[in-house]
């Protein structure tokens, strides 16, 4: 449902008068162009619009992004997602990390009751992502909560550039951005909530597939450490019977690593994570080669 988003962005602390504010439907089999052309309707700065002919060679969720982009008046454009919810400093916190030649700024989602591997998961990636940002090497980030210049977005192409793609918009858009002159900055000040989803087991498993396969569509060099990541994995095990204390360093690492992404995101350290930081590289390994090797279904 996508009213608990629209009521956080009508909360944004931010001048009405500046903000504009573009719900896109794609295509949608339920009420929400409904909803959607309502607010609009009774909001002045709300405009609800629908993916038509001009966008159907997009795949994925890029026909909806660059439908919106297309009529986005302002220099700074947000995304989010349709799921999320927004803190009330959601565009001020993004709008200062923005100088001349910042292009992009991405950021951090919390799941709503989201728990174990998923939990881990996600506060893992997130380490990942503003460690990479603090080196200058970017590699991806969550696409419902990010900030984009508009110059830059037309200077790569904006979606037409990667319309080919169903899933990665968010990743490949990264990459594009990467190219150019302009900075990409993580934000960890602001978190967007992402309301829990009832998901199958299949969409749970088609979504993970999705979320880490996407090593086709990344540079050389990332190509090439995930290559070394693979053998080391693999070898892991073996090297661990010769030498068990391999894989306590393996483990102390890890708890390192996701202990300092929870400080640097405000989380709780919780007692399974110490189980969790043994099997998640395998699980991250798993999905990775599934989703290298077989396309995963887009989600309706």
């Amino acid at each position: 449902m996508i009213i608990p988003l629209i009521e956080s962005l009508l909360k944004l602390d931010y001048p009405q008068d500046m903000l504009e504010v573009i719900l896109v439907d794609d295509n949608s089999t339920d009420k929400t162009w409904d909803i959607i052309n309502d607010y609009a309707l009774k909001f002045s700065n709300i405009k609800a619009i629908r993916t038509n002919a001009k966008y159907q060679k997009f795949k994925g969720k890029k026909a909806g992004l660059q439908s919106a982009i297309d009529i986005a008046q302002n220099d700074i454009i947000a995304l989010t997602d349709a799921d999320a919810s927004l803190p009330a400093n959601w565009l001020k916190s993004h709008n200062s990390l923005f100088n001349h030649d910042t292009g992009l700024v991405i950021g951090y989602i919390r799941g709503i009751n989201i728990k174990g591997i998923s939990r881990y998961k996600r506060i893992f990636s997130s380490g990942l992502f503003a460690s990479f940002c603090a080196l200058g090497n970017p590699f991806s980030c969550s696409g419902g909560n990010l900030a984009i210049r508009k110059e830059a977005l037309h200077e790569v192409g904006g979606y037409s550039s990667i319309k080919d793609f169903p899933s990665g918009d968010d990743k490949q858009m990264l990459n594009l951005i990467k190219k150019s002159n302009y900075r990409i900055v993580y934000n960890s000040q602001v978190k967007v909530i992402e309301r829990e989803r009832r998901l199958s087991k299949d969409q749970l498993y088609q979504q993970a597939i999705r979320h880490y396969g996407k090593a086709s569509i990344s540079s050389l060099s990332y190509q090439i450490g995930f290559i070394i990541i693979i053998l080391f994995y693999l070898a892991l095990p073996i090297i661990s019977f010769f030498n068990p204390f391999i894989l306590l360093y393996f483990w102390l690492g890890n708890i390192i690593f996701y202990s300092s992404s929870l400080l640097y995101h405000k989380e709780k350290l919780y007692l399974n994570d110490i189980f969790l930081a043994i099997i998640y590289p395998y699980y991250m390994l798993y999905f990775s080669l599934m989703g290298t090797f077989k396309e995963a279904k887009w989600k309706k």
